[in-house]
């Protein structure tokens, strides 16, 4: 009808424009998320940082995660919101306020395999691969998931709440060697009480043969062990509940719930304001936590484009990325969910997945982002982007004039020469290295401008190109 307006899709509104004839909308942003790269100093969190999370925050549909890697963050972080006049839609998670969020009574009771999964990714994070690589670490780490599993089934059909402290207690009253079993004074302790509770409940038929397996792994398996190879797993499996029954993590992610991801589902933000660089491995392993947790519930929701979407943003996220994370950008899309990220360098990814499989999963990962937006940085970046952006067809003219053996001396002097000419075709990188190793990096000096050159894949922007050149401002 003519003079009606046109109606337009929630996912197709403009959150910014890259230029006049090239948005960036909700549906690019789901579509894969952003990492934003720059070397210390190249001025990315102070100018496409802020431009990127302003325009999300000001849509009313957004809600989101955001893991604070400095301690200034949290007040950039509120100013944002202000502008946004959104100040009342976000928790700050830190010791200051009395946001609390038990981990493991979020998922304690569901599946057993996912309240493995959220110690085993926190782990990860935190060992960086330490504790060693190829055969012998994976088989270290299988049986130590055994070892959480079979514990949570047991405290689950005993109807004990999973937590760390009576998953440590659990474990740590096991019996280790068959003779105990039968002593009424070790029946008497927590591990014989919880499994004897287990057994003699009502259960459906999955959660008795799941309890079964608990027991022959706990009263059989367990105790038959060489000692050697029990106090390893041991090792491996109280190292992580010993972080959770501890200080300010005990305080924080193992006490009662007041807030949980599901805030953030219904459009609301979090800050989890634990920046690793004040709080070490304490920091690390409740903003690890939360971002895995949030991952998971936006995967597991039904969503539909009219409902709030999630973005999960973190800086220095290096400091934070595990084997999951490329799966959830995979994935989230259709869950209404993206992860935006800032990296000093693509290496530094590298760094933090360690080994062969690390690689892979490092190479995974930075593939997966559809959007990177490059400052100056460093030449491993530099080559990252430049690998990303592939290759195409160019064509080399070239030339050559000389005397011919015919030629007279008439013909040299009024410049008749014979000239050859020929062309070849070949495949050369659509920019250098050094195009993204240059530019302005804001301040004073550069009118607080920052340049950077943008990367998306799968779509051309409107000139056809794959990449465009932009300029941020840090006011």
């Amino acid at each position: 009808m003519w003079g009606r307006k046109k109606f337009k899709h929630p996912l197709d509104r403009e959150l910014f424009w890259w230029s006049e004839r090239d948005p960036f909308r909700v549906r690019d942003l789901l579509n894969g998320g952003a990492l934003i790269l720059g070397r210390a100093g190249s001025g990315k969190t102070s100018s496409s940082g802020r431009t990127l999370m302003q325009s999300i925050v000001d849509n009313p549909k957004s809600g989101g995660l955001i893991l604070a890697a400095k301690p200034e963050d949290a007040g950039d972080i509120e100013r944002i919101f202000a502008r946004a006049r959104r100040l009342d839609d976000l928790v700050v998670f830190d010791a200051e306020n009395l946001w609390r969020f038990n981990f493991l009574d979020y998922v304690g009771k569901g599946e057993a395999r996912n309240v493995v999964n959220v110690m085993m990714m926190i782990a990860e994070t935190l060992n960086r691969g330490e504790r060693g690589s190829g055969e012998d670490g994976d088989y270290w780490k299988a049986q130590c998931e055994r070892l959480l599993e079979t514990a949570v089934i047991a405290l689950q059909s005993a109807e004990e709440r999973v937590t760390p402290v009576n998953l440590h207690k659990f474990i740590m009253t096991a019996a280790t060697n068959s003779r105990q079993i039968a002593e009424p004074s070790w029946q008497a302790q927590y591990h014989g009480k919880v499994l004897e509770k287990g057994h003699e409940a009502s259960k459906s038929p999955r959660q008795a043969h799941d309890h079964e397996m608990a027991e022959d792994f706990w009263l059989l398996e367990f105790p038959g062990m060489a000692d050697r190879t029990r106090s390893s797993i041991l090792t491996y499996a109280t190292q992580i509940l010993h972080v959770f029954n501890t200080g300010l993590c005990k305080e924080m992610v193992a006490g009662e719930t007041n807030i949980t991801p599901d805030y953030v589902l219904r459009g609301g933000w979090v800050l989890v304001n634990f920046p690793v660089s004040s709080y070490g491995a304490a920091g690390a392993f409740i903003t690890t936590g939360w971002k895995y947790l949030t991952q998971m519930a936006v995967l597991k929701r039904k969503w539909d484009s009219n409902d709030p979407w999630c973005v999960i943003w973190a800086d220095e996220f290096s400091q934070l990325c595990n084997s999951w994370d490329a799966h959830y950008i995979c994935q989230a899309r259709s869950h209404g969910g993206s992860l935006c990220a800032l990296l000093q360098s693509a290496a530094s990814i590298y760094a933090a997945m360690k080994g062969e499989s690390g690689r892979h999963q490092a190479d995974a990962l930075l593939a997966n982002f559809s959007h990177w937006i490059v400052h100056s940085c460093d030449p491993v970046t530099a080559k990252a982007a430049v690998a990303k952006l592939g290759r195409r067809k160019e064509i080399l003219y070239s030339g050559s004039s000389s005397p011919h053996q015919d030629t007279t001396i008439w013909d040299m002097m009024y410049g008749r020469q014979h000239v050859s000419a020929s062309f070849s075709e070949h495949y050369e990188q659509v920019l250098q290295d050094q195009e993204f190793m240059v530019g302005r990096t804001g301040g004073p000096e550069n009118g607080c401008l920052a340049d950077a050159i943008v990367i998306r894949s799968g779509e051309t922007f409107a000139d056809g190109k794959s990449y465009k050149r932009v300029t941020f401002s840090q006011r």
